[in-house]
């Protein structure tokens, strides 16, 4: 028997107690059960477990002791059922089949799912336009809010320190241009006298109105047509530099976190857009009729047939089969998750040194599979 301080006070009699052996030349570690813990001995950071050995072979005083605990959170049941090398496995049979039959489930899936998109959008336009209109007082009221918290102190003092120089950097030289062309080509004699003319009590009117129409038309279109490509210029270099800017940039990211992270505003963002895909019978009605059309019933029963043979070799690796029998690391969840049982257990490393104490790690760690049995009785 040996004595080990428990400051954890979670070890039961019962749990056991493995033997790491580390394999020579490589990383890997075998485990043998060596013993389990008899009793405890007190309470609290006092608290000392007895634990009977079973092999007296095994130099107790010169080895760490290190407990593990099962959770029984669903990472940690992932992390058992799929290891590294079982998830490469898997992996490389998904590929495979993807690359034998992935043409193949395309040409008759991507229809489908065309048709599905298809009828759905004018559906979807609809309902997120009525649930705008729903929820008009609320966009109205968030509306107002983010106006006076956000526009007005945050989004017009940057627009005018750092927007508005850039634009007019790089928009005044062509406005400038433009402006003293149509200036150039004005005719102040054929506004002035029409104007007048309008005024006085002729029966003729709205002729100041059709000269504006025609300087339009004639004049100023065609200046503006002349010069677009140094418009586009002009917008383009200020899309870029303000898109550079770091204040800019900085100061809308902050804007646009300050306004996702509002709880009345995702709240109402989650209101809008549940009932536009969630509870729009419309949409469900479409994809039911898409999806049960005899089409889909041709696809899903091509997959299944292309399919069926890579599923049963992935449900093998991950459960089992009647040839090598269930799987190890199923095998731990199902005693772990449905029997309750391997919850806690006690790792003996040699290391030359003890310290009288069973340190606790809080590190996922599988429940050691250790195989009584090594040969089938004849």
């Amino acid at each position: 028997m040996t004595r080990r301080h428990d400051p954890t006070s979670r070890l039961r009699p019962g749990d056991p107690v493995f033997l790491a052996i580390p394999a020579v030349g490589s990383e890997a570690v075998a485990y043998r059960q060596c013993g389990a813990v008899k009793s405890t001995i007190g309470e609290g950071t006092d608290r000392m477990v007895q634990i009977e050995w079973y092999e007296t072979s095994i130099p107790v005083d010169e080895c760490q002791m290190f407990q593990y605990h099962a959770t029984g959170r669903l990472s940690e049941v992932v992390a058992t059922l799929f290891p590294t090398e079982k998830q490469e496995r898997i992996q490389q049979r998904i590929s495979v089949a993807i690359a034998e039959h992935g043409e193949t489930l395309s040409r008759q899936f991507v229809p489908l799912v065309e048709a599905s998109l298809r009828k759905s959008m004018p559906i979807i336009e609809q309902e997120f336009q009525a649930a705008v209109q729903r929820h008009r007082d609320e966009i109205d009221a968030a509306s107002m809010r983010w106006k006076d918290e956000l526009v007005q102190e945050r989004l017009i003092p940057l627009a005018r320190q750092e927007i508005l120089p850039i634009v007019r950097k790089h928009g005044q030289p062509p406005a400038e241009t433009i402006g003293r062309e149509i200036w150039d080509r004005a005719s102040l004699f054929r506004f002035g006298w029409r104007a007048i003319y309008d005024k006085s009590p002729l029966p003729q009117r709205d002729l100041l109105r059709r000269e504006w129409g025609r300087f339009g038309e004639q004049v100023a279109v065609p200046v503006l047509e002349k010069h677009m490509d140094e418009i586009v210029v002009a917008i383009e270099r200020s899309l870029r530099d303000i898109a550079a800017n770091s204040t800019v940039r900085n100061e809308l990211a902050e804007v646009a976190d300050q306004i996702a992270s509002d709880p009345k505003s995702r709240a109402l963002v989650r209101k809008i857009l549940n009932e536009t895909f969630v509870e729009n019978p419309r949409l469900r009605e479409v994809w039911r009729e898409v999806w049960s059309s005899t089409q889909a019933q041709t696809a899903i029963a091509i997959a299944g047939d292309r399919l069926e043979p890579i599923v049963r070799k992935i449900g093998d690796d991950v459960f089992g089969s009647e040839e090598i029998g269930i799987d190890p690391d199923f095998a731990r969840v199902l005693r772990s998750q449905i029997l309750r049982k391997d919850r806690r257990w006690i790792i003996a490393w040699y290391s030359g040194a003890s310290n009288d104490v069973i340190e606790l790690v809080d590190e996922a760690m599988p429940y050691p599979m250790v195989y009584v049995v090594t040969e089938r009785a004849p």
